[in-house]
């Protein structure tokens, strides 16, 4: 399976391409999601595709780094928001 999400820089380009497409219809599901119910719906999804997908240790570890790293980057954009609205830092 491709990466399903732009690579070298070329976000723009994939954000303009799928502009108008539903966020669960686009290539890099769940990646813009911080919902843990949509992170384990796109997981089955996958598994009922391929059984194995759910008892590759590298596979795991790739989707649960995945969902935690979007969690620690929203939690980073909310602090920078913070802190572009008050002036202020840690």
């Amino acid at each position: 399976m491709p990466y399903p999400g732009p690579m070298n820089g070329d976000r723009l380009e994939f954000e303009i391409e799928h502009e108008n497409t539903p966020l669960k219809d686009r290539p890099d599901w769940p990646l813009p999601s911080f919902d843990a119910r949509d992170w384990a719906e796109a997981f089955v999804e996958r598994a009922n595709l391929d059984p194995a997908f759910a008892t590759d240790k590298g596979i795991m570890i790739g989707w649960f780094a995945n969902a935690l790293m979007r969690g620690y980057d929203e939690g980073v954009q909310a602090g920078c928001a913070g802190e572009a609205s008050t002036g202020s830092r840690p």
